[in-house]
């Protein structure tokens, strides 16, 4: 009997196989020169927010009501500064990108602590703290590194390349299941 699944299956595992491949040795290549991803990443992040804020300044000019216009003109000028700010100094916009990462890793970090201490009922709910407590950990750590400008500059850099990896690794793990899964129904 021919399953369309399994043939889907025997079809498309190598694809999984080579894209997470790809993926890793992209990983690897961010690992090894995590600043200048980071300043990729960096400026990738100021051209959304220069572009975010020339629609919204080009928005402003439909909204007849001055003192809606005022939000959005606001609002577009710090997209816009923010932009420019990011693109024309890269390397001081990748730290603050980094600072902000940190922050929001300690403040997440806190708020699982939070939730798992308010949530006893729940199963697991050591398992969300403990990960809470790591995660405020390793964000008060990396947040006392920031005065290393070697450090906050590769930190970002680190966590795609790291990501990215981890991310090609398990499509090669996910695309050698399928095909083993194919291999048996057939």
């Amino acid at each position: 009997m021919n399953n369309p699944i399994s043939n889907i299956m025997a079809r498309g595992w190598k694809w999984f196989v080579i894209v997470g491949a790809i993926i890793a040795l992209i990983g690897l290549g961010a690992i090894s020169l995590p600043v200048a991803v980071g300043v990729t990443i960096t400026s990738i992040i100021g051209t959304t927010f220069l572009m975010s804020g020339l629609v919204q300044a080009y928005h402003t000019f439909t909204i007849p009501e001055w003192r809606i216009k005022l939000w959005y003109v606001l609002s577009a000028v710090l997209y816009i500064v923010g932009g420019l700010f990011i693109l024309f100094k890269p390397l001081a916009g990748l730290v603050t990108i980094t600072m902000l990462m940190v922050i929001t890793m300690i403040f997440n970090g806190v708020t699982r602590i939070i939730f798992g201490m308010s949530n006893k009922n729940l199963g697991g709910w050591t398992w969300i703290v403990l990960s809470g407590v790591i995660s405020t950990a390793i964000g008060l750590y990396f947040f006392s590194m920031l005065d290393d400008p070697t450090f906050s500059m590769s930190l970002l850099g680190i966590f795609v390349g790291i990501s990215l990896l981890f991310e090609g690794i398990s499509f090669v793990f996910l695309g050698l299941q399928m095909k083993k899964v194919a291999q048996q129904v057939q």
